[in-house]
């Protein structure tokens, strides 16, 4: 890894923020018009999608890339831009406070994938664009 982009996966990692680089807009929570993420220190625009255990055949199991119990508020995230523990707001679910346990070959950049219970939830969720808030730890 160049020392330049080791600098900015440490400041994201640090500051729980997506790189510079993003392809997707993102803004400041109080600059949000819709009024999305109150407190958040960034709010984006991702691709969310929806996991199940077992949903790939087997594969995926009750234990997440982090050694916790795959549960409601779990979701896999690309650790080069969300690091483990990061918490996640999402929009339509502005109840609960999402936290990256888990990653995935597939999940990368502003792709979110929250871990449902039942493997139809997660299929009949598909593949989305919401409104992503990078709350404080």
């Amino acid at each position: 890894m160049r020392g330049s982009s080791l600098l900015v996966a440490a400041y994201a990692a640090a500051a729980l923020v997506s790189p510079v680089a993003s392809a997707a807009p993102a803004f400041a929570a109080e600059d949000n018009p819709q009024g999305f993420g109150a407190g958040a220190s960034y709010v984006f625009e991702a691709t969310v999608t929806g996991y199940a255990n077992g949903s790939d055949g087997g594969a995926v199991g009750t234990t997440t890339a982090t050694g916790t119990q795959t549960h409601w508020g779990t979701v896999a995230a690309d650790w080069g831009m969300f690091p483990p523990g990061t918490r996640l707001q999402i929009e339509g679910f502005e109840d609960v406070v999402f936290v990256v346990e888990d990653r995935g070959s597939g999940v990368h950049g502003q792709l979110i994938d929250v871990w449902f219970t039942e493997y139809e939830a997660a299929r009949a969720f598909g593949t989305q664009k919401r409104l992503v808030a990078v709350l404080p730890p």
